[in-house]
């Protein structure tokens, strides 16, 4: 094939986004072969009644304003992000949205209420009923949902946002989440909308507790122009429900039904303050890397189910239903996210601030509950919840139009804090030593497709090639290597491997077991310190799978791990001068997770 220039690429480029209902703001430089932008997609503010019940008053306002790099006050506190983010999406719980707020400042419309006296006395009895309501349906209390009080809400978050959004400076998404917890298991949804239209009303789990009406809800407003993602997170405390083999009646999983969960969830969220989804060691008793900030219990301590809660059981699952259906209804590109319920996309784990109000809250006499003890509702250490997470986001200028565009063809990763930057193409057409080349990029992007594609039989049989590029964050740790990780279908079963493609150093497989040494642990506890004396800031890799089948579906994601470095609780705990916790690691090993490539025969 032809060599095909930069400027050819741009075009073709720009012209596949317009055909795909991309709108490159033109008062904003383009980059044609797309660069790496960074945020959130899940955020809470005092908008969540949640986040209020934990002591939390941080305002949407100041939300943005801590992203962009500014100092806010966090609960008295005065807190900064070090490096600010490319966009974010504030998505408040949309059951009650605003009102404990409302509540609490006296509006008129409660005057004659007990509300005020049922959040601020006492044991608080209000949250417990409030809470009880929206999360579980317990009760309805329609004086809190009426249509005027959802519409005066929703419009001042978009107005909000509206006054953040800068196109090639910082991108402001508007979101909600729809939040249902059936026997305290997570089901909840991310919704986050393209702009500039939007939804009437959110849709939250008081409107209806079926996924499929929330579905319904993302279709009818699609049909008018008004585009949105449906993300679900925290599968890994679904309980297994979020990717069951079956449809909402108890039998296997429909077409129909199939079909209607592609359309809406694209994306899923594999990592958060939550701990991390991507997959468990009782799922992947192969893979010497999965037991990563792994957190098992939800509301009430009951320990959850890891079958059908983790995202690679789901892309496996997703292949085996699409064996039988036709259609994959698991066909996730991956990002990460916050959830810290406080307002601050606090994720660098050496400015940590907290993420969910007064339970960890990192300050004053409180550091040392953080450190050692145990959370009410959950039943597990405080010290287990995770900094967080970021997406990134591979576009070709930082506005709402480009980086939706990067979502919907699921050019994105995830990250558990860190920004480092990670880039995969895939193709049985891609020339071998193709990633030394200069211009690699433009030539991948012709012959090949980026994360979140897909591709099609090879020709005469061929394995696809995979090249992988990962950075190292700017500032930030050195990298220890690149897997891939195969998911396949063959012989009737679900299989998965881990393949180490690219690592820092000389080590040398094991001659017996296969397996890559360790990179090793420059990690002072003492001090809560690190040195970039191992590792590569760079990484690059040019992999052909040698057992490619090419009658096996497969599916094919990065993991790019960084050296150990401490974590929050370690740097916590050494600036107060207190002793480490018992309960979690003092180190952790910082990663990122590319979107799959979909081989399809």
């Amino acid at each position: 094939m032809r060599k095909i220039s930069g400027w050819a690429h741009l075009l073709a480029l720009l012209a596949a986004g317009a055909a795909q209902g991309q709108s490159l703001d033109a008062a904003v430089p383009v980059n044609p072969l797309r660069q790496a932008y960074f945020g959130d997609l899940h955020l809470h503010t005092a908008n969540s009644l949640d986040t209020v019940w934990a002591g939390v008053r941080t305002t949407p306002g100041e939300a943005y304003r801590y992203s962009l790099g500014h100092e806010i006050r966090y609960m008295g506190q005065p807190v900064r992000r070090k490096v600010p983010l490319d966009f974010l999406a504030i998505a408040d719980h949309a059951e009650y949205m605003g009102v404990t707020m409302e509540i609490l400042s006296k509006a008129p419309e409660f005057e004659d209420s007990n509300w005020y006296a049922s959040l601020t006395e006492g044991s608080k009895p209000g949250f417990t009923r409030l809470m009880g309501s929206a999360f579980r349906g317990t009760e309805q209390l329609p004086e809190l949902n009426s249509e005027a009080l959802k519409r005066t809400h929703w419009r001042e978050v978009i107005r909000v946002a509206e006054e953040f959004n800068q196109p090639g400076r910082f991108t402001a998404f508007v979101a909600f989440e729809w939040s249902d917890m059936p026997n305290g298991g997570h089901n909840h949804r991310v919704a986050v909308f393209r702009g500039p239209k939007y939804a009437e009303l959110p849709f939250s789990a008081l409107d209806s507790r079926k996924p499929e009406d929330l579905w319904r809800y993302a279709d009818v407003n699609r049909a008018q122009g008004i585009d949105l993602a449906l993300i679900p997170h925290n599968s890994n405390l679904s309980n297994g429900q979020q990717f069951a083999m079956t449809g909402p009646d108890g039998a296997p999983m429909s077409r129909e039904h199939a079909e209607t969960k592609a359309r809406n969830e694209w994306l899923v969220e594999v990592t958060q303050v939550k701990g991390s989804s991507e997959t468990h060691p009782i799922l992947s008793p192969g893979d010497g890397f999965a037991n990563f900030e792994i957190m098992e219990h939800f509301v009430g301590g009951q320990k959850a189910r890891p079958d059908g809660s983790y995202v690679r059981q789901a892309l496996a699952r997703g292949l085996e239903i699409q064996e039988r259906t036709g259609v994959n209804p698991y066909p996730f590109g991956l990002v990460g996210s916050t959830d810290f319920h406080s307002g601050t996309t606090a994720t660098e784990e050496d400015n940590f601030t907290g993420a969910l109000g007064d339970s960890d809250f990192p300050f004053g006499d409180n550091v040392a509950n953080v450190l050692t003890s145990t959370n009410a509702l959950t039943r597990q250490p405080v010290a287990v919840i995770s900094a967080g997470g970021l997406t990134g986001v591979w576009a070709e200028q930082n506005t709402r139009e480009a980086l939706f565009a990067a979502l919907r063809r699921r050019e994105v990763f995830a990250t558990t804090g860190p920004r480092m930057q990670v880039r995969l193409f895939a193709g049985s057409s891609l020339p071998a030593g193709l990633i030394r080349q200069r211009d690699w990029i433009t030539q991948a992007y012709a012959r090949g497709v980026p994360m979140g594609g897909t591709l099609s039989a090879t020709t005469g049989g061929r394995p696809p090639r995979i090249l992988v590029q990962a950075q190292k964050e700017p500032d930030g740790a050195n990298l220890d290597r690149i897997q891939v990780v195969k998911v396949w279908r063959a012989g009737g079963m679900n299989h998965e491997k881990v393949f180490d493609v690219a690592w820092s150093g000389d080590r040398k497989r094991d001659a017996r077991s296969g397996e890559l040494p360790a990179v090793g642990n420059t990690v002072d506890t003492r001090t809560a310190t690190y040195r970039n004396t191992i590792g590569s800031v760079e990484l690059v890799a040019e992999w052909v799978d040698p057992e490619f089948d090419a009658k096996a579906p497969a599916i094919y994601y990065a993991r790019v791990l960084e050296i150990p470095t401490p974590r929050w609780s370690t740097y916590l705990a050494v600036r107060n001068g207190m002793p480490l916790p018992s309960t979690v690691p003092a180190t952790l090993q910082e990663r990122a997770f590319s979107s799959p490539v979909f081989y399809l025969p």
